[in-house]
């Protein structure tokens, strides 16, 4: 299932210095659902991921997407980011396989 998971730059760097998102991952159905998530949390960045088994969780959800988590860790090559509005993180360098510039 591939869902958008909202993050905040230092968790990316997280992400790629343990090569994993650890589990249980959280994320929405839509990207409209993610981005309305990001507003309301102040988080900046949008990861596409993409994982098995997925559940619906009971509450979370908004009017664009609905809420789901993965039950178990994804690997970074199967997370992307899609979106950033944090001016401190470059996309296109940490979506490289080494995360180097």
């Amino acid at each position: 299932m591939i869902l958008y998971h909202v993050t905040t730059a230092k968790r990316v760097r997280q992400y790629h210095r343990t090569g994993f998102i650890i589990s249980p991952v959280r994320g929405f159905t839509t990207l409209m659902g993610a981005m309305a998530w990001a507003i309301k949390t102040g988080r900046k960045i949008i990861m596409q991921v993409e994982g098995e088994p997925a559940y619906k969780l009971p509450d979370h959800h908004n009017d664009y997407g609905e809420a789901w988590w993965i039950n178990q860790d994804v690997p970074r090559d199967k997370t992307e980011c899609i979106f950033s509005a944090d001016s401190s993180f470059d996309p296109v360098e940490r979506n490289k396989p080494d995360g180097k510039t």
